[in-house]
This record gives structure tokens, sequence and C-alpha cells, in this order.
């Protein structure tokens, strides 16, 4: 019996050697018309959301539409809950996605390259007091759910947590006992046109953080080629500027 097994062994490596077969960490289907490029982008307005009619939306998912298209692949961009899209890159299921690098994504997939940066700001309560980062000292925040921020450790005498940017600008607009919200520019603008307000509706606007880089990240694994062809597209789209093209039409407000 073990000298058949060994026999039936060596003819199947006879017959791999004789075939011209390779074996690959990198799996070559991935160059096939079969194979799908998986995108994912977190849901949360206005980065990304699904409308009632089932139509995608937002800054992110348009970025990564380019991206996408750009690749010349056939690929799917799909809108999930952050934490479950991390979790399907650190588990190869996703092949690219967007987030700031932070503990999580670093620990689920690699940094690509950034493709846009963004801006962390203060926003006032109307007829506050407050007109720098120093006057926020002492004062009462309203933070997204999972947000921290090194600048302001510290600073608040009392911190509300929400769990989206809609509930912090109305907050900020219905609530007397809260003095700024802290949120990022382009929520801030989409949430404030939504509801019909404008800037009038609000106090001083406070950097807190400029140019935060928001990165693309790729699973470990992917394919070399794909990785640097990725890469090249996420560098170009940067270069283009095509962030701040598309945050233009969510700065416009009435005066």
């Amino acid at each position: 019996m073990f000298v058949r097994r060994c026999f039936n062994g060596a003819v199947i490596l006879m017959l791999v050697f004789l075939s011209g077969v390779t074996f690959s960490a990198e799996p070559r289907q991935e160059f096939s018309d079969k194979y799908i490029l998986k995108i994912a982008t977190m849901d949360l307005p206005p980065y990304g959301w699904i409308d009632e009619q089932g139509k995608k939306h937002g800054l992110v998912f348009d970025i990564s539409e380019e991206v996408g298209k750009r690749s010349g692949m056939r690929y799917a961009n799909e809108i999930l809950p952050f934490s479950r899209m991390l979790k399907l890159l650190k588990g190869g299921e996703v092949d690219i996605l967007s987030s700031q690098a932070h503990r999580n994504a670093l620990e689920a997939g690699d940094k690509l390259a950034v493709i846009f940066k963004i801006n962390v700001i203060a926003v006032t309560r109307k007829d506050s007091s407050i007109n720098s980062i120093k006057d926020l000292k002492g004062k009462v925040f309203i933070y997204h759910m999972s947000a921290s921020y090194k600048q302001l450790e510290g600073f608040p005498k009392e911190i509300y947590r929400v769990g989206n940017y809609e509930q912090a600008v109305q907050m900020l607009c219905i609530r007397k006992d809260v003095d700024a919200a802290i949120i990022s520019e382009p929520a801030f603008y989409y949430f404030m046109q939504k509801q019909g307000r404008s800037l009038k509706d609000f106090g001083k606007i406070i950097p807190i953080e400029r140019d935060k880089e928001q990165w693309m990240f790729v699973r470990r694994g992917i394919a070399t080629e794909i990785r640097t062809k990725l890469k090249l597209i996420v560098e170009q789209i940067y270069r283009e500027n095509l962030w701040e093209k598309l945050l233009s039409e969510y700065k416009k407000s009435s005066q």
C-alpha cells in the first residue's frame, strides 16, 4: 500500500512537471475577464449612502467609482458599514477602500496612496462668544460616536455623542446647552443645506485639523500588477484634485 501511494505521488509530480504548470502566491485568475475588482465605500452621508430608490451616492462613493472606471477592470462598488468593510478587507473579500490611517484600518490592509485630504472644524453655536481654539476650553461639545481629537484633549466640559453628522448639525441649532460641534467640513456643509439652513444660523467656524489624509487601502496579498496599477490611478486622481471639485458642490450655501 505504501509503495502504491509513493508511485501515485511520483506520477502526479511528473505530470505537473511535464505540463509546465507552475504555482504562484498570487492567483492568476485575478487577471481573467471573470475577475471583479471589489471596492467598498463607507455607509456614512455625505461620503456614501443608498437612497430609498436603491441608488448609491456620496463623495467617497464617487471617488471610488472613478478608481474602478480607470482600472479598466470589471468592478463592484458596495456601500457598507465601516466596521464591516474593514473586516472584509482583512478577510480578503474586499480589494480596495478609503479610510484614514488609524489602527483598525492599518490592521485590516495596506496603505496604497493618499487620495484626498479633509478638514475637521468646530462649528460654534450662533451668538456664542467663541472665536478661537482657546475659547473652546471648558465648553460643551458634540462628537460623532467614535470620534476623538488630540488637539482638544482636556478641553471639553462635557461631550454629547451622536450617531451621525446630521444629528450634530441639528442639535447645535436647537440645543442651548451645547457650544460647538466637532465635525468634518464636508459633512457640515452637506447637512446644513439638507436642513435648509445657512451660515447665518451658526457662529464662528474654527479649524481644528487641516489636511487630514484619507488613504486608499488594498487587501494584503493582492497581485502586484493590480496593486501597482491602482496606486498610479489613485495618485493621478489626487494630482487632479478631484476631491475638491466634488466638495465644492457641498460648500454652496445661501448667505
